[in-house]
């Protein structure tokens, strides 16, 4: 289980199973029913699962959501540069 939080309230839970529970990185950009969000931080907590002595890790995802501009600007970085012929000229 991961839990998706966005300004300390829980936007949504996510069920995933051990073998394939992948977690997004910090700044990675995330789109949820079409709303843009960046990671900024994951936090870990440690929940009793069943036994008194095993606990499971519990993540939480924190994001924040992107406003137009700065998503225009992420899309513009990821534009490859342009390919030049020649080094370029340095005096």
């Amino acid at each position: 289980m991961v839990e998706f939080a966005c300004d300390g309230q829980l936007l949504f839970r996510v069920e995933v199973s051990k073998r394939l529970g992948t977690l997004p990185r910090i700044g990675e950009a995330l789109v949820v029913e079409d709303a843009r969000y960046v990671v900024v931080d994951v936090e870990y907590w440690a929940r009793r699962a069943g036994d008194p002595q095993h606990r499971e890790l519990w993540p939480v995802v924190h994001v924040r959501a992107l406003d137009d501009e700065a998503w225009a600007q992420r899309l513009e970085r990821r534009q490859p540069a342009a390919e030049r012929v020649t080094p370029p000229v340095r005096y």
